[in-house]
Formats: C-alpha cells, structure tokens, sequence
C-alpha cells in the first residue's frame, strides 16, 4: 500500500484536520487523546451465496474494507494532531450477537460511537442500545424508512439512503426518461409492501402522467412469478418495478428472459446487497438482456469528480476490488465521526449529536457538495446515482457505469440543500419525533 505525504493527509481531513490544528490540544482530558470507533458487521462463514441468512455478507465485506481503509487513513491523520483513532470491528451472526457485541466495544472497549446497519431490525436494536448507552450510531445499509419515521432515534444517523429517496429518484429517472406506465412485482412483506406504497405516491404526487398499469403480489419466501409475468405480457408496461429480496429479483430476471419479454426495462429496489458488484454479476448472469439494466445506488466505484477518482483509485489499490456503496459508507462513516470529535473536540454523546445537529455541520463525501444531516430525521442530506450494468464488461471496474445523478448539484440559483432535499421524506411527511 503506498504511503501518504502530509500533504496528502491534510487534503484527507479537510476543513476538520485544519480546525483541529488551530485547535491544538483543547480537549477536556489526557484520555481524549484517544478515539475508537466500534464497528459491528455481518459474520462470514466459508463460501456464501448471494440469498437466505448470507443476504447482507457481499454488502457486509465491502463496508468492513471502506471502514478499515477510512481507520488506516484518519489514524495517520490523527496521528498529525498528537492523537490516536482505533476502529474495532466484530462480527455477529445475528440481532443478539450485534446486540452483545455493541454492548460489550462500549463498556469494555471504550468506543465513543458505532457503526453498523445490516437489516432494519438489526440497526432498530442497535439504534436503542446507542440511545440507552448515549453514543452516536451510524447507520450504513439500512434503508427503510421505518427507522426514520416511528423508530427513529436521536441517537441515530443515517449513512444509508432513505427508501423514500431512492424511490423518488427512480420515480424521476424513468418518468423523465418517456417510461411513465409502472408495473409492480411486490413481495408479501411489510418493508417490500412499504416501498410499493411510498413509489406509488411518488408517481401520483410528483410526475403528472405517470401511472401504475399493474401489480403482482407475491409470497416472500417462495414467489411464483406465472401470474405477474402473463398480466405483463398482456399489458406490456414500459417499465415493471421488482420490491423484491435480492434473491426474488434475480428469480424473476432469469424467468422474465425465458418469457421473451427483454424489450421491456426491469429494474428492482436498490437494497445493500442490491448495489455489490456480486449482485450486478448475478444479475447480468440471470438476464444478458434486462439483467444489464439500470439500477439506483448510493456511490459508484466509476465516478470520477469532486474527489471521488482519488477515493476509488486508492481503494482499489488497497483492496484490489472497486469501492462497491456499501464500502463508501463505511468510509465516510469513519470519516464523519472522527471529523465530528476533532472539530466538537469532545467525545461526549450528548456534545456530538448537538455538533451533528448544527445546521452549520457538514461534510465533504466525495459526492460534490457539503451534506449535512436532516434536522427532522437524522437522514444524510445527499445525491443518489443512476448506474448502468455492462453487459460485456470483462472485470470488476467495468461492470457498471455512471448514468445519472438526482438532484442535479450542479444547477446554479438554486439552494444546495433544497436540492438535496427534493428527494426523500419532507417534514410534513416525517413520522420521526425524537424523545
């Protein structure tokens, strides 16, 4: 791995490594000098299929590399200021394991914040233990919007994109793109029933014209796709929309060719697991045709501006692999917390939530603008992409490609955070009321 200049450091840390040195050594305690991050992920046992218990494991890798590579490179950057980063990381198998886990980097370890979010009923237990121990917690993979609304907590951050957000980009992608007749394949879930609902009303509320044609409901563990794929090819929708596992809409894809329907744009829920390079293969394995289609995500390892060819270009080198979504919050994850403890110069929960409230907090994730956390949720303020899988490329770098980007940063006249904020839950829409 190649090592850093100084000058590369300071670029790292940004305006938080510069406020920190003005700073000098301000913090309340000899101890301060000290910062770990806790870190809990996913366990890996042997060979792991896409699909069942293993769902989250290529998401889970990813994130545990970005967050690795975000320790290895802040601690060279604490280590400029006379302080040192330490980030943990344990693996547990499932809720309780994570629980104990958490519980025990906290009491025995001595970390001042975690990072995790495998699983909306993993990151809600977790979201309660940061509560009841009074330590932020980032949330990484996460995506349901139910852990923003009636199980948010003010302990809790999110990383993650909000399903509402990337349902309200994808609404906005197709519907501008001439493909305004959805259909709906929806799993028998709450969470996959959820993003049926929120989608719907995305293409109600915001796009005149847009209309849903169709909708198949289908059992969550066992689908059968007979009776979608024959109303499909009766109504023939411009686009069908998949609300469905990461193992569903691989089903499907693979029973969709056999149809001889690829003439009709399929795209599904963007889950962690959903945004892998492994899923990308699966799906262009499944489908050459409809399998290679466009697909929402949180970053994309092909991106080259604001910084993020810089990002991708050393995570490849240290890992040999491109920087899946997964790992880029993971990163940035690292990133946020150590930059928030150095400019709030405290490690103290209640003191960090305060400095990651301030509406004059943000930072720079490599996506081109300062984000910020939304005051009403705690959801991260940010773009989402439109990626496109290749279905002939010859490696992992090549497998998807930038397509798009919502909202357009770029657009002068216009507030950034209202930009930001044209996609995912209003405060009128919100249902998070922080105790």
């Amino acid at each position: 791995m190649n090592t850093l200049s100084r000058r590369q450091l300071l670029r790292l840390g940004g305006g938080a490594l510069v406020a920190g040195l003005a700073a000098g050594h301000g913090w309340a305690t000899p101890e301060d000098k000290e910062m770990r991050i806790g870190a809990v992920l996913p366990m890996r046992t042997g060979m792991t299929p896409i699909g069942g218990q293993t769902s989250y494991i290529a998401a889970a890798d990813a994130a545990h590399k970005g967050i690795i590579m975000g320790g290895e490179e802040y601690a060279r950057n604490a280590a400029l200021l006379n302080r040192e980063l330490k980030v943990l990381v344990a693996t547990a198998p499932d809720e309780d394991a994570a629980r104990r886990a958490a519980a025990r980097m906290i009491a025995s370890e001595g970390v001042f914040s975690l990072v995790s979010g495998f699983g909306t009923e993993q990151t809600r237990i977790l979201s309660e233990l940061a509560a009841e121990r009074q330590v932020p917690f980032f949330n990484i993979a996460a995506s349901g919007d139910v852990l923003r609304g009636e199980n948010c907590n003010r302990y809790t951050f999110h990383v993650e994109a909000s399903a509402a957000m990337y349902l309200d980009a994808m609404a906005a992608w197709f519907v501008h793109a001439g493909l305004r007749r959805h259909f709906f394949v929806v799993a028998d879930t709450p969470e996959q029933q959820a993003q049926y609902e929120r989608m719907r009303r995305a293409l109600s509320d915001q796009h005149f014209g847009a209309e849903e044609v169709g909708r198949a409901e289908v059992s969550g563990e066992r689908p059968l796709f007979t009776n979608a794929l024959q109303q499909i090819e009766t109504i023939q929708p411009d686009i069908v929309v998949l609300m469905l596992d990461v193992v569903g809409q691989l089903d499907f894809l693979g029973q969709f060719e056999s149809f001889g329907l690829d003439d009709i744009l399929v795209t599904g829920f963007p889950s962690a697991m959903a945004q892998t390079r492994a899923f990308y293969a699966a799906s262009r394995n499944a489908s050459a045709t409809v399998g290679s289609g466009f697909r929402a995500a949180l970053f994309e390892a092909s991106i080259d501006n604001y910084g993020a060819r810089e990002l991708n270009a050393r995570f490849l080198d240290r890992w040999n692999q491109p920087m899946d979504p997964s790992a880029w919050a993971g990163y940035q994850s690292v990133k946020m917390l150590y930059e928030a403890a150095l400019m709030a110069q405290t490690m103290d929960g209640g003191a960090l939530i305060e400095h990651l409230e301030d509406p004059r907090t943000s930072f720079d994730v490599h996506k081109g603008i300062g984000v910020s956390f939304r005051p009403w949720d705690h959801q991260l303020r940010q773009p989402i992409y439109l990626v496109q899988i290749n279905s002939e490329a010859e490696s992992a770098e090549d497998l998807a490609s930038l397509a798009g980007e919502l909202p357009e940063i770029r657009k002068p006249g216009t507030d950034p955070i209202e930009r930001l904020d044209q996609i995912g839950d209003l405060p009128g829409q919100s249902k998070c009321e922080f105790n």
